[in-house]
């Protein structure tokens, strides 16, 4: 039969058709069958892509795949595609990139036997869903780039800082409230500062448990005089401005704990308002002891600035070239690393890796590089060193085995040129089909019906 039954084209001619509509866009696609005298439209030809990509073909593997995602629309919608390494063909394509039917098409092929992956653990969850007797390799690229956002930013960061520089102190919050109070207990006259001192010191001895007559003989005074003091409360010792202060005491030690010294800004973060003259004599004994501290720390600091050997500035790249390649020329970075050996400590870390990953003689074992890496000073590595923990297995199957994603990477790239070319309008079934069908050596010459 040339045709199937009711069909408006032989055979042969839908084998053009579905050629034309593969490698070109519709419209180009249309004029082209136009010049070889089969009249079709451009949304027919469209028609025809979305048949083809409604579901995934039911293909044999050589045991060896791939996947990774793309946006179908950046931010919003993204897809996911699965390659062969052997064949370098595109073997299926899933609305989602983290969908039940990626785990269900991985145990419909039961002849895999290794998957590469980038660093994303829900792929991985995905994979082991599917078979744990799946051999996962991390990719080598991926795992290069996240060492480079992870330690690059950082130790320029660190050569930037001057060496030995002190912060400015600040006083702990017990200790502002403490001098606060003792502040707050030598205003008035000396008749009322006696009074003030003999309560406090006298409802401290008592709290610890002793007597009156014991209080009274450890001060020199009368019982009489110590039960009066006691009995009426610290609102009938405090004048008015010692009340007014107290309330305060508290919310004032915060803010200078915070980093805030001087009263003219304690006072326009105070929420309540307290008279300048009350809040001076407040601060006035934490404002002189630290105030010696920090002219010291200031002039330490400057004599710092002052010297030539402050850090000079390093480019990103220049710091990235010294960890891929182990050797650098230039003068300002080498007299970093010897002026700096944190630095040069987290970069050989970053060079450890590296070796590592591309199986280098002199590399450590992955072990030892852990123990090395979640003990640096920086951060983000030692959390970059806790994800390498969790994906500890693909990330030495990575070192020890040549496969990588790198032929997703093209695939990623050539659906990219398929959105533009379809002004990133293609649907995902037109995607699919474009992907799955389009150059493919096998034979898709199938019956549409």
């Amino acid at each position: 039969m040339m045709t199937h039954p009711y069909g408006r084209h032989t055979y042969e001619v839908e084998k053009r058709i579905r050629h034309e509509a593969l490698e070109q866009t519709a419209r180009k696609a249309s004029e082209t069958l136009a010049m070889q005298h089969i009249q079709i439209s451009a949304s027919a030809c469209i028609r025809v892509l979305r048949l083809m990509g409604r579901a995934n073909p039911q293909v044999r593997t050589s045991g060896y795949v791939g996947l990774d995602d793309f946006a179908k629309c950046k931010g919003q919608k993204y897809m996911c595609v699965i390659v062969d390494h052997y064949t370098r063909q595109p073997l299926a394509v899933f609305d989602s990139r983290y969908g039940q039917e990626i785990t269900d098409w991985l145990r419909s092929h039961p002849e895999i036997k290794v998957v590469t992956r980038d660093g994303s653990m829900s792929y991985a969850a995905i994979i082991s869903a599917a078979s744990e007797f799946i051999w996962q390799v991390s990719d080598r690229f991926h795992l290069m780039q996240n060492l480079k956002k992870v330690s690059v930013e950082p130790i320029k960061k660190m050569l930037g800082q001057v060496k030995d520089r002190m912060p400015y102190p600040y006083p702990w919050e017990e200790e502002a409230y403490k001098s606060i109070v003792d502040a707050i207990c030598q205003m008035g006259e000396k008749k009322h500062r006696d009074k003030v001192l003999l309560f406090y010191a006298a409802r401290r001895l008592k709290d610890d448990g002793l007597t009156l007559s014991e209080i009274a003989e450890s001060f020199g005074v009368t019982s009489r005089k110590v039960y009066n003091t006691l009995s009426g409360g610290v609102q009938t010792v405090l004048n008015t401005d010692q009340k007014r202060a107290m309330k305060a005491a508290r919310e004032i030690a915060r803010i200078i704990s915070a980093g805030c010294i001087t009263p003219e800004t304690v006072a326009k973060k105070l929420s309540v308002k307290l008279h300048s003259r009350i809040l001076h004599r407040c601060m006035y004994p934490v404002v002189c002891q630290y105030k010696q501290l920090r002219e010291e720390v200031r002039l330490h600091n400057k004599t710092l600035r002052e010297q030539k050997e402050i850090c000079a500035k390093v480019r990103c790249s220049t710091i990235w070239k010294y960890i891929v390649t182990g050797e650098t020329s230039s003068k300002k970075l080498l007299k970093l690393r010897d002026t700096h050996p944190e630095v040069e400590h987290v970069i050989q870390i970053c060079i450890s890796f590296r070796k590592m990953l591309h199986q280098e003689n002199d590399a450590p074992s992955m072990d030892d590089w852990l123990k090395d890496a979640v003990k640096c000073k920086i951060r983000e590595i030692r959390g970059f060193a806790l994800c390498i923990r969790k994906d500890k297995e693909a990330v030495i199957k990575a070192c020890s085995t040549n496969y990588s994603n790198a032929l997703l990477e093209g695939t990623v790239n050539k659906t990219k040129a398929i959105k533009r070319s379809m002004f990133n309008r293609a649907n995902a079934d037109v995607l699919r089909a474009k992907l799955l069908y389009s150059g493919m050596k096998r034979d898709w010459n199938y019956h549409l019906n």
